[in-house]
């Protein structure tokens, strides 16, 4: 008698079944994509936000007459240029659609720079450079007005940043909709009809910069990047992640796109990551790690040795805990790469750590895979003593000098000392080269409970 209601009611606890696991995958999905774009809107609002103090303050330079307010304007301009290029580098925007963009953004930084520095030996900046200022300055206001149509597009829902991630275009225009990646299309097109920034500097449109030197290694299978990203995301026992390869990114590292769902113990609700790994060799490229991270016990000098033992774990090394930036309850480090005692300054990784439990929250690499390679560095023909008696004697320097190769432009490198000292209450690092003895670069330190950055 019961037998006839045996296939039905299997029928029916299987698509019971298969309804609640559709719904699970639903809700993650969801929430998947509502973290990644919260994380996605938030560096286009910081981009927007930078790009607009830059115009600024370009606008300010070209109507002020004092020199040392020049300087001052020009190196604050160079920092909204690069906090630019840092919001600008974690949107979900193919490279091709932001070249020219993003190409302009460090140009700015740069111009400005080395106009602070003429301007700091008393060098008056001619009538041809404030020309150039004044182009890059209606050049900063277009890309303001273009990104205000992009913010436009988001504020009334016409897309969102996740959708650009994910989706193609084909399949937003067969549903009727514009592809969100249009606004930026339009906006690099604006940046293209501007005329080639040519200057004796090392991001000059004559220049090209060089491949990813540390992308090295055989090409991988979505299955292996997928393994990879599990080994880069910070997770303990007892703790379940679920992962799958959601696409490719093309840019100029190209990589898989990772999306991963950790699950503790007794949870049915997980929290999402990111991440980004080449398709040759493997290599992490940027993780991102979304969650809520309640208080800060754990202490800027733990964390920091957590980091370390992070990136040691994970085959990086030895690295040289440089700096560091507090943000609510995580604190993001700066390590850069040793050679021979000596720092590598261009192979920097940065690893962000939540305080509530120490764990490592986020990574990226992109930095280190840009430059990263074994250097034929030469020996100092300059000692740490003869260096020393280069500084100035105002300065009051702090322990030893060390070696530390320094960037010049994407090409070139060079081999100095570098001193740490104070002056009053103010630090600074100095430069000497090692080969010449030539003063190269002062570094100002800003120590505060943020943490510490060089301007």
């Amino acid at each position: 008698m019961y037998r006839k209601w045996l296939l039905p009611l299997g029928l029916l606890a299987l698509a019971l079944g298969a309804g609640y696991w559709f719904n699970w995958q639903q809700n993650e999905n969801r929430m998947l994509r509502t973290a990644l774009d919260n994380n996605y809107q938030r560096a286009f609002y910081n981009l927007a936000d930078q790009v607009q103090n830059a115009e600024v303050l370009l606008g300010k330079a070209l109507v002020t007459a004092d020199p040392v307010q020049i300087q001052s304007l020009f190196e604050q301009v160079r920092e909204q240029s690069s906090q630019a290029l840092d919001s600008l580098t974690q949107l979900p925007v193919q490279g091709e659609l932001l070249g020219r963009t993003a190409k302009f953004i460090v140009q700015l930084g740069d111009y400005s720079h080395s106009l602070a520095e003429q301007v700091a030996m008393g060098k008056a900046v001619s009538g041809e450079q404030w020309d150039t200022l004044n182009r890059l300055y209606n050049q900063a206001s277009g890309l303001n007005t273009e990104l205000g149509r992009i913010h436009a597009e988001v504020a009334d829902g016409r897309f969102s940043f996740t959708e650009l991630a994910v989706s193609s275009s084909r399949r937003l225009a067969k549903e009727g909709r514009t592809p969100a990646g249009a606004g930026f299309q339009d906006m690099d097109n604006q940046m293209q009809k501007y005329p080639s920034l040519i200057y004796d500097g090392p991001f000059s449109d004559h220049l090209e910069q060089g491949n990813a030197r540390g992308v090295t290694g055989d090409d991988i299978t979505p299955a292996q990047a997928k393994a990879a990203a599990l080994r880069y995301l910070d997770i303990e026992k007892g703790e379940d992640v679920t992962a799958r390869v959601t696409g490719t990114v093309e840019t100029d590292i190209k990589a898989y796109r990772v999306e991963m769902i950790l699950r503790r113990e007794g949870e049915k609700q997980g929290e999402p990551a990111i991440a980004d790994i080449t398709r040759r060799g493997g290599h992490l490229v940027w993780m991102l790690y979304q969650r809520d991270i309640p208080g800060a016990g754990v202490s800027i000098n733990e964390a920091g040795k957590l980091a370390a033992g992070y990136l040691e774990e994970r085959g990086y090394g030895p690295m040289k805990l440089s700096y560091h930036q507090r943000n609510d309850n995580t604190v993001t480090f700066n390590f850069a790469y040793m050679q021979d005692d000596v720092i590598i300054y261009p192979d920097l990784v940065k690893v962000t750590v939540a305080r509530d439990n120490g764990r490592v929250v986020a990574v990226d690499t992109r930095t280190y895979l840009m430059s990263h390679h074994r250097r034929d560095l030469s020996e100092p023909q300059v000692t740490e003593r003869q260096a020393r008696e280069l500084v100035s004697g105002r300065l009051q320097i702090q322990d030893r000098g060390r070696l530390a190769l320094i960037p010049l432009d994407p090409d070139k490198e060079l081999l100095t000392w570098e001193f740490k000292g104070t002056l009053g209450e103010d630090s600074y690092l100095v430069y000497i080269n090692a080969m010449n003895g030539r003063e190269e670069n002062v570094l100002r330190l800003i120590e505060n409970q943020d943490g510490v950055l060089t301007m």
